[in-house]
């Protein structure tokens, strides 16, 4: 493999996955938004738990594909995916978690602000993911430890250039913090409005916040709700950490895969490198006036 100026780069040694699983994985999620496209004209569109939560004859299809060649190619690992039925396996398998569509409202709504994405687990923890940006002809794979790639143009090389930390004009108050987050969130939360020194970002799917972050359109990204489950992260969390973003919660500097739900209870945060304390400094004090004001 080479990278952009064609020079040969060194592919990352692990003991979870050759580099051509990697690349069998992010092939998957490229030939799954391939068909999510052919599909989208003819699609049937139904709703799940509420009206905004909607799934498609896309999600189902893409589900069942992926979850096939993925149980063919990794026999020994358990796969999951967000329209089959959860298992609550603690048998020490490694686990892969699909989200076949995410963000099915901008699959359907035709903004193109979805994602296919696959992501492993191993012991509790994001260990590799891959995520394609359909309509954006883009895709990403990469892990903690193994380096980011990017899929552009029919080329994979590796993801150049370091994240930078939230900079010194933030905390100085010479330009807002962009928090990313979602109108269902923000409603569902309207003192985030309140805070000084944010401008707010609209989020969409988190595959496409992940992009959006490497993209530089905002610093980091928050959900505060407990409705995200682990197909939503286990890919986007895993590229994230690749490329350098912190991925943690209020609580903690990483996320956690448990078996008996698949939903995350904390806040899901990922940003740039400093990006979980300053966070966790705005939902402080934000507790405190709201204590305050009680």
């Amino acid at each position: 493999m080479t990278n952009a100026k064609g020079e040969p780069v060194s592919l990352p040694a692990s003991p979870l996955l050759s580099f051509d699983d990697m690349r069998f994985v992010l092939a998957l999620c490229l030939e799954a938004g391939k068909i999510a496209i052919a599909m989208r004209a003819g699609v049937d569109i139904s709703t799940k738990f509420n009206a905004e939560d909607l799934v498609t004859t896309a999600d189902k299809a893409l589900s069942e594909l992926i979850m096939k060649r993925l149980a063919e190619r990794f026999p020994e690992d358990l796969v999951l995916s967000e329209e089959a039925p959860w298992l609550a396996a603690n048998d020490g398998r490694r686990r892969w978690i699909i989200d076949p569509i995410d963000g099915t409202k901008f699959y359907v709504d035709g903004s193109g602000k979805y994602a296919i994405m696959v992501g492993l687990i191993v012991d509790g923890r994001e260990a590799f993911g891959a995520l394609a940006i359909p309509a954006r002809d883009v895709a990403f794979m990469g892990g903690p430890g193994l380096g980011a790639f990017v899929y552009r143009e029919e080329a994979l090389t590796p993801l150049a250039g370091a994240v930078s930390a939230l900079d010194s004009d933030y905390q100085l108050g010479a330009r807002p913090l962009r928090l990313m987050v979602s109108k269902n969130d923000l409603n569902a939360n309207p003192w985030l409005k309140e805070l000084p020194g944010v401008e707010l970002v609209t989020a969409s799917s988190i595959g496409f916040d992940v992009y959006e972050l490497h993209l530089r359109l905002a610093d980091l990204f928050v959900h505060i709700r407990p409705t995200l489950g682990y197909w939503d992260t286990a890919a986007s969390g895993a590229v994230a950490q690749s490329m350098g973003f912190e991925v943690g919660s209020e609580k903690a500097d990483f996320l956690s895969y448990g078996y008996e739900s698949p939903t995350h209870l904390p806040h899901v945060v990922i940003g740039k490198p400093g990006a979980l304390k300053v966070w966790r400094c705005l939902f402080e004090e934000h507790c405190r006036r709201a204590a305050a004001a009680d």
